[in-house]
């Protein structure tokens, strides 16, 4: 009997273990993300911050997994589980159609390109969120049942709200200073593919997260996230604002 509870048990070890991976790494390069030369620690800090929640809820489900894997039949979330992959599957096939097969590839090589993706898009919050919860959102884990799952979807929440407030600010100034890709939000970031592949991914993921901890019964503590996290990017907020004016 113990060792059949262990064997039912093993895929919430696997899915744990390589999504921690997987978050550390994220985590990691963070430092390599295009945040401009504005503020540049504080976001480092900001960003790495929810990413280490992540990894502690995967840690906690490799410990004492409580995830159900058993598939969720509801429509709607397999509607948006579908979105999350689709974008996780566009989001690679676009950077080496368009990047890394016409430019890396020919001009720096395979490993030059491979290292590129690898810290760029593959380690990357739409890449890891798109994949992580387009699975998570097929089954039937709840966070009443799980508490892994809650430290998650806590993690998750608070890199999204920071990411809308990021959109926010491009809105008002009009882009970061010292950006590639966010440094002419008006006239380049809005017109890239993967720019709206961001977009679409953040809104399924916040939507899908928020409503399973509200369901919870977790509104204060929503709440709470959302305050705190708004007073530490108050400074944000006042630099767009105060960029704008000028």
């Amino acid at each position: 009997m113990p060792q059949v509870k262990l064997d039912s048990k093993l895929l919430n070890r696997v899915f744990a273990a390589i999504f921690a991976l997987y978050a550390l790494i994220c985590t990691y390069y963070v430092t390599v993300w295009d945040f401009g030369s504005a503020g540049r620690e504080m976001s480092y800090a900001l960003f790495m911050t929810p990413f280490l929640i992540i990894f502690v809820g995967l840690l906690v489900e490799a410990w004492k997994p409580s995830l159900d894997f058993t598939f969720h039949r509801d429509r709607k979330w397999i509607f948006i589980s579908v979105i999350l992959l689709v974008v996780f599957v566009l989001l690679q096939v676009y950077w080496w159609t368009f990047q890394g097969f016409v430019h890396w590839l020919p001009d720096r090589g395979l490993q030059a390109a491979f290292a590129e993706y690898f810290s760029k898009v593959f380690a990357c919050d739409t890449s890891i969120l798109s994949l992580m919860f387009g699975i998570l959102f097929l089954t039937n884990s709840i966070p009443q049942k799980s508490l892994s799952y809650k430290i998650m979807l806590i993690g998750t929440v608070i890199i999204e709200l920071q990411l809308f407030i990021g959109h926010i600010t491009f809105v008002i100034t009009g882009g970061t200073p010292g950006s590639q890709n966010y440094g002419n939000y008006w006239g380049f970031t809005i017109f890239q593919p993967w720019y709206w592949m961001d977009i679409i991914s953040q809104i399924a993921v916040f939507i899908g997260a928020t409503w399973l901890l509200i369901r919870a019964n977790l509104k204060k503590l929503i709440f709470i996230i959302c305050l705190i996290w708004f007073l530490l990017l108050s400074p944000l907020i006042f630099f767009a604002i105060n960029t704008f004016l000028k």
